[in-house]
């Protein structure tokens, strides 16, 4: 962990009677256990705890803050953040909030606060609110993204809800509020949560939440004329064979394969098994099933990028499946005789070679950590070696574990001279799409722009601890919020490729025998349509805060459309379609079957859709 230190807040009305620095926890009190039988809810903290908790910041002089009286007209006084520079890690300044009362495993909660402000780029705001463990592996019950207002004097009420992922004792569990988004000044107000115990259905309580904050009349206003990226299209990781399985496509995987026709495939490959000892590889088992899906994607036509995992414990040291290891450069040699062996081996035996290979998450060290400088030193010598064995196989530059880390990581290996000829495409994974700030994103959109590189995410997803909720996959929530994380990346980004993770039994989009779609299979179909191969992005322009909306015009011409409303119901009047033309529309709200209307295009180019609650929507 970095060093964390304690910004102090600043009482600027007498009536606080609150000055100095404050502990970064504030002192424990009990309070009574959480209800189980009423709908009476039980605070988890008092209710100006949150005025006196002091801020977090891993680095000095990266926030002020100061208190405001009376700044709220309904809650009182608020927290003024003004973030004086950017940094790559959210948490970097954070405000955190400790229990005092204790929370069952299961025990619904309320979570509320006001923001306003302004980002020093002219956009919204944004924090994100976290109900997580106070200590190591930090279970997360909810991550939230928040944004202030368009209008900067504007207070705007945020309430969400969720359920406790595990049992805690007071002072076990905190609310933390992540500002480190950048530039910006940001105030909070009247922060608390309620818990309901078991009194109430979390999925009910969101529903109420959702439906009172309602879209109402938005227009979104198309110019298909101006376009921006031309997409590869969606492709899939297929990498099963990384995590001990010895079969090359499971059944989720082939119903993925033959429905979702990906354009693009990541594998996954398995280092671990494939080199038990050093010089010694084993060619069967999950390496067979490996090289037998890639070359299943060969005969489709269907290109490949390989990612390294997870090493053997005699190459990296540590316990298998640790986070964090750093690879010692005497053992550089080791690692890349066995990624170029098994590349080989694939390209020989079963006539297929990947067209890029990465590490994954190597900013992260999931399970390989490297620095930039690591990697500029690893990849040198691994394109001596795939020369001298005669592959073409290039580098994808990145495969960052989130977007916001792309940037830092990736700039000194594209700026390496020597690299230039055989890097490939810029990569992260959108695991922080939903949370990561404006600026964070388009930051890769420049860069790609900045080195003519594409931008590529590999594993496309909203949620990294998704894993840990209870079936999930089924949920439309999950299909929302899937839709939701691609069309803010692919918009922000100038992404051409999102893979997502996965289109095996991970996180998955059928069930195990592959026989029952989820919701999210019949929304990622559509969007596979949506952005198909060789589609041009447009991006409209907005009236409502909320609502999310993007198009692309294909080869022939025709338009598209998808728009994403995460609140409640509306209507939503685009412009700028052609005149008189025919559509059809596709409504998912609540499952992954649509309803399905014909509408004809207003003379002046406009047209009306009812826009229901938390919904995905498909024009065509």
């Amino acid at each position: 962990m970095k060093p964390v230190r304690t910004v102090p807040i600043l009482a600027i009305a007498v009536v606080f009677g609150i000055a100095g620095s404050f502990a970064c926890a504030p002192k424990v009190e009990a309070m009574p256990a959480s209800s189980q039988a009423t709908n009476e809810a039980v605070a988890v903290f008092g209710p100006n705890d949150f005025l006196a908790t002091g801020f977090e910041q891993r680095q000095d002089d990266i926030v002020s803050v100061a208190m405001i009286a009376r700044a709220h007209p309904k809650y009182g006084a608020s927290l003024e953040i003004n973030v004086k520079r950017a940094t790559p890690e959210t948490n970097a300044a954070q405000l955190t909030v400790m229990n005092k009362a204790a929370v069952k495993k299961g025990d619904v909660l309320l979570i509320r606060l006001a923001v306003r402000g302004k980002a020093a780029s002219g956009n919204r705001a944004q924090a994100e609110i976290l109900f997580e463990r106070s200590t190591s592996p930090w279970t997360k019950s909810i991550t939230q993204p928040v944004f202030s207002a368009a209008k900067e004097t504007d207070w705007k009420e945020v309430a969400v809800a969720c359920e406790s992922a595990e049992d805690y004792a007071p002072g076990q569990v905190m609310t933390s509020v992540r500002v480190a988004f950048g530039v910006q000044t940001i105030e909070i107000a009247g922060l608390s949560v309620q818990n309901y115990g078991k009194s109430v259905k979390v999925d009910d309580l969101q529903a109420k939440l959702v439906a009172e904050n309602k879209l109402g009349q938005a227009t979104v206003a198309f110019n298909f004329a101006q376009t921006k990226q031309t997409m590869m299209g969606l492709g899939g990781n297929f990498c099963q064979p990384r995590y001990g399985k010895t079969e090359a496509l499971d059944p989720v995987g082939k119903r993925a394969l033959e429905e979702l026709k990906p354009v693009h495939a990541r594998v996954g490959i398995p280092l671990n098994h494939w080199m038990p000892e050093k010089g010694k590889f084993n060619e069967g088992a999950q390496a067979k099933a490996c090289m037998e899906a890639m070359a299943e994607f060969r005969k489709r036509k269907i290109p490949i990028v390989a990612s390294v995992w997870e090493g053997p414990v005699w190459l990296q040291g540590g316990n298998a499946e640790q986070s964090g290891r750093v690879l010692p450069p005497e053992k550089y040699a080791d690692c890349i005789d066995g990624i170029t062996a098994f590349l080989v081996k694939a390209k020989r035996d079963f006539g297929v070679e990947a067209e890029y290979f990465s590490f994954n998450e190597p900013d992260y060290g999931v399970n390989f950590k490297f620095s930039p400088e690591q990697m500029i030193a690893f990849l040198r010598q691994t394109a001596k070696k795939f020369a001298s064995a005669g592959l073409k196989t290039k580098f994808v530059v990145g495969d960052t574990a989130n977007g916001v880390n792309l940037v830092n990581f990736a700039t000194p290996i594209l700026n390496d001279p020597t690299l230039k000829p055989h890097l490939g495409p810029i990569a992260f994974h959108s695991w922080d799409g939903l949370s990561a700030g404006t600026s964070a994103y388009t930051a890769i959109a420049d860069l790609g722009k900045k080195y003519n590189k594409e931008v590529w995410c590999l594993e496309a997803g909203h949620d990294a601890q998704l894993w840990q909720a209870k079936n999930p996959w089924e949920s439309w929530s999950n299909a929302l919020r899937t839709a939701m994380a691609y069309e803010r990346t692919i918009r922000l980004t100038n992404a051409t490729l999102m893979d997502y993770w996965t289109y095996q039994d991970n996180y998955p989009l059928v069930s195990q025998d592959g026989t029952r779609p989820f919701p999210v299979f019949t929304v990622m179909k559509e969007m596979a349509e949506l952005f198909g191969p060789g589609t041009r992005v447009s991006n409209p322009n907005l009236s409502a805060e909320e609502l999310q909306a993007i198009g692309t015009v294909d080869l022939q011409g025709k338009r598209r459309a998808m728009l994403i409303n995460p609140i409640g119901a509306g209507t939503a009047t685009l412009t700028g379609w052609t005149p008189q033309s025919n559509v059809q529309v596709l409504t998912f709200a609540g499952s992954g079957t649509p309803s399905i209307t014909k509408k004809t295009i207003g003379v002046d180019g406009t047209l009306t859709v009812d826009v229901p609650t938390q919904s995905v929507i498909f024009l065509k």
